[in-house]
């Protein structure tokens, strides 16, 4: 704990502020130097008010600085600090409905977009392949509830090549996300013409398919009601 002085309505108080245990840049235990600090951003409010504090790591090798935001509560002069994260939105365009299917395709799909996006390529695409896995077996089963239980246990091939074929633009793509995901995950590549972008268009376009299935049986259960 620190005590600091604080422009806060229109007075200057002296408060408590908890003092960074770690450097955001390093990530070691540190006692960081205070370098300075801010005014209350909100002196008209009088349910709480916030300032920054800017921060020198300790370490010689480090020495960069960083800010923290921290609230303090008018009526006990209390104060916290402001959890920030500066990864900016991701935003993924999947096919509407298609978490209605498979909303573990949609959770793992985003999670190997932020690995993409933060480029870790070795990482994305086993988890685009995973993704990919949930949201074919999650069809499968959509299609044959009572094969639940059999298509979790069964090999993906297994599946794709048992459930689809009825679907055969579906299976097609679905072989073809088999084969470059198996890719992905395997230590030597067997299609050194694809990669992980073909992958995910080939499972987008899968998507697409499957979701433009799903309308299609809410459609026809909406018309053969009326």
């Amino acid at each position: 704990m620190e005590n600091i002085h604080i422009d806060f309505l229109n007075t200057s108080q002296t408060i408590s502020i908890d003092i960074p245990e770690w450097c955001p840049h390093c990530g070691r235990n540190t006692s960081p130097s205070l370098v300075s600090k801010s005014r209350s951003q909100d002196t008209l409010r009088k349910d709480f008010a916030r300032f920054a504090v800017t921060y020198r790591c300790s370490y010689s090798d480090c020495k960069k600085y960083f800010s923290v935001e921290y609230s303090v509560h008018p009526n006990n002069l209390s104060t916290s600090i402001k959890t920030y994260s500066y990864r900016p939105p991701i935003k993924v365009n999947l096919p509407q409905n298609i978490e209605k299917v498979s909303p573990d395709f949609v959770e793992i799909y985003g999670q190997a977009t932020v690995a993409e996006t933060e480029k870790l390529e070795q990482v994305a695409g086993v988890g685009y392949r995973k993704s990919a896995e949930f949201l074919l077996k999650d069809f499968a089963i959509y299609k044959e509830p009572s094969k639940q239980e059999k298509i979790k246990t069964m090999p993906l091939g297994q599946v794709i090549s048992t459930y689809f074929s009825d679907f055969p633009k579906i299976q097609t793509l679905a072989k073809a996300i088999s084969w470059i995901g198996n890719d992905e995950t395997h230590y030597i590549r067997k299609h050194d013409d694809k990669d992980i972008q073909d992958l995910k268009r080939f499972i987008l376009a899968c998507a697409q398919f499957i979701a433009s299935d799903y309308d299609f049986d809410e459609a026809l259960a909406f018309t053969s009601s009326n």
